[in-house]
């Protein structure tokens, strides 16, 4: 344990003093942090291992991805959506559920033994995008708000609309291998979708009205505000826990009614957990790379390569094309919210979800999830800052040309700008 930890540190240090140096460069924070897990990892110098960190890391991953679901539901303004919500609405609302629908037809023709239902899991577990891997691409200034908002929506929201998905196929695949008794579907309906809601979305009303009686009155500074909100994430994920539920959708519905409850009003409260959900993506990209890219390094096969590379591209982008047909966007502009849609911690986490629920097909999910994941790392890192650069370009030249394009519509309100820039790399 104490090897991790030295690790962890040390890439920590050295990444902190470089960061802004490769910030322009075509390698990324996860880039590197994959990079020392792979190094660290019981396949190479054995400094990282399962028997070190195994629970513990379990027990990491899926704290941050509570803080991050719960940080990301709870930073998407509303009240901003008035003017900004058609694009984002078409890509929740119909790309996702196209992506998931897309990739159980190809994981179900290349894994038959998978099942119906183990190939529909497989496409809901990649289904959400992390947009702090190509974070460029939603902070380069060339790019419209109006596309940087879109995509930046859909990452911060997408990994709590893919649960409900991700928990029913996991419920029914483990009933097709007789791995429960029957009425298990209908349990984790009422428990992890129905009650872990209500639970998470109770938490996030009470105590963001309680937050804002308290500041209204001058007894609560934004330290502790930021630790009231983080204390509201974790108690909505481990009451959802007592009753068997969903933690992960209680917490992103914690933040989905602290955000609607507060208006703004904690907007100085939220950077602390925010950079404290960075902090944790960075860590937990060592782990991945460590614990879960590596031993699966080992399973790769021409189906699992093959998968990973479609989900990276026609599985998403297809899609993401269909649900932004009508729109007035440009095929260029299609083309760039398409590609760039990385798969990150929610992947890793709803996999190891899979892999403790002890499904038996894990061992055909599994690998896929993280070849995927490994692979989005790179290619989105790499292409990230020089997409970023050359659709920046042809925005410039085409809103010269045509000033009315549906690319140049209002900007978003004020509220995205601020967290995009608070929102470092991992």
């Amino acid at each position: 344990m104490d090897d991790a930890i030295a690790v962890v540190a040390v890439a920590l240090l050295a990444y902190a003093t470089v960061e802004r140096r490769l910030r322009p460069t075509p390698v990324s924070g996860a880039m590197l942090f994959t990079a020392v897990g792979l190094l660290a990892s019981g396949q190479v110098t054995g400094l990282i291992t399962s028997s070190h960190a195994g629970h513990g890391a379990t027990a990491f991953l899926e704290l941050t991805l509570v803080i991050v679901l719960f940080t990301d539901a709870m930073g998407v303004n509303a009240a901003g959506w008035a003017v900004e919500a058609p694009l984002p609405a078409r890509l929740l609302g119909a790309g996702l559920p196209l992506t998931i629908a897309a990739g159980w037809a190809v994981g179900w023709a290349l894994f038959p033994a998978a099942g119906v239902w183990g190939a529909a899991l497989l496409a809901a577990v990649l289904a959400p995008t992390d947009s702090a891997l190509g974070l460029p691409v939603i902070s380069n200034e060339r790019v419209p708000l109006l596309i940087r908002h879109a995509l930046n929506v859909e990452g911060g929201l997408n990994d709590g609309l893919a649960l409900p998905f991700v928990t029913i196929f996991l419920a029914l695949a483990l009933e097709e291998e007789n791995a429960v008794g029957g009425g298990h579907v209908l349990q984790v309906l009422l428990r992890g979708l129905v009650a872990s809601g209500a639970i998470g979305a109770a938490v996030g009303w009470g105590g963001t009205l309680l937050l804002r009686w308290s500041t209204g009155r001058g007894w609560s500074r934004p330290h502790w505000q930021s630790v009231a909100l983080l204390a509201m994430a974790v108690l909505s994920f481990a009451l959802a826990d007592l009753i068997e539920g969903s933690g992960f959708i209680a917490a992103w519905a914690a933040g989905l009614a602290a955000g609607l409850v507060s208006r703004g009003s904690l907007a100085e409260a939220q950077q602390t957990p925010e950079e404290l959900a960075s902090l944790g993506v960075s860590v937990s990209f060592v782990l991945f790379g460590a614990l879960f890219l590596a031993p699966e390094l080992d399973h790769v096969t021409w189906a699992t390569a093959g998968y990973a590379l479609l989900s990276l591209t026609v599985i998403r982008m297809i899609p993401v094309a269909v649900s932004l047909l009508g729109s007035g966007l440009a095929g260029r502009t299609v083309t760039y919210i398409g590609w760039f849609g990385p798969r990150g911690l929610a992947s890793i986490v709803f996999a190891d979800l899979v892999v403790s629920s002890g499904l038996p097909e894990q061992h055909l999910i599994v690998p896929v999830v993280m070849l995927t994941v490994g692979l989005s790392v790179v290619l989105h890192g790499v292409t990230a800052p020089w997409g970023a650069q050359r659709y920046g370009r042809w925005y410039a030249a085409a809103v010269t040309r045509s000033p009315g394009i549906r690319e140049a519509a209002e900007s978003p309100p004020v509220a995205y700008r601020v967290r995009v820039s608070q929102h470092p790399p991992p």
